[in-house]
């Protein structure tokens, strides 16, 4: 059975998530133009993707297989045990780097370019986390 860190990380991915698609209802004039959303929409968007390495990384720990070297390495992992796709690992590998991004280069990415992230990846962590979820439910971990 998971911690309870692993459960609260879920939780906290949920409610990040839901914050996103609250600010996919702005229009891009609207967003750009709010300091405030703008760091809103940053913050959950690092806590969405931190969760989703955090939760990969603990069913990777559960079940005992290679140790990652990296973060990017946990979708790798995760996809050589069937738990994600080629596609999916795709998507992993880039919002690793949208997070590396956030955290140490947040200089460089503008107001237009969280908006355009939000709007296109919001849906695609949602899908990972339910396969990593489902994978978990599968293999008898209780998340």
């Amino acid at each position: 059975m998971p911690s309870p860190g692993v459960k609260a990380r879920i939780n906290r991915f949920w409610r990040a998530v839901k914050r996103l698609e609250y600010f996919k209802n702005y229009s891009r004039e609207e967003f750009v133009l709010n300091e405030d959303l703008i760091d809103s929409c940053e913050r959950n968007l690092q806590v969405a993707i931190e969760a989703l390495i955090d939760v990969g990384e603990a069913l990777i720990s559960n079940l005992d297989w290679r140790t990652p070297k990296s973060y990017r390495e946990i979708g790798v992992i995760l996809k050589e045990n069937g738990v994600l796709t080629n596609s999916d690992l795709k998507y992993f590998v880039k919002l690793v780097k949208i997070r590396n991004i956030l955290i140490h280069n947040y200089v460089y990415i503008s107001p237009e370019r969280v908006y355009e992230i939000t709007r296109k990846y919001t849906t695609i962590l949602t899908v990972l986390m339910k396969k990593i979820i489902n994978f978990m439910n599968r293999a008898g971990i209780d998340p």
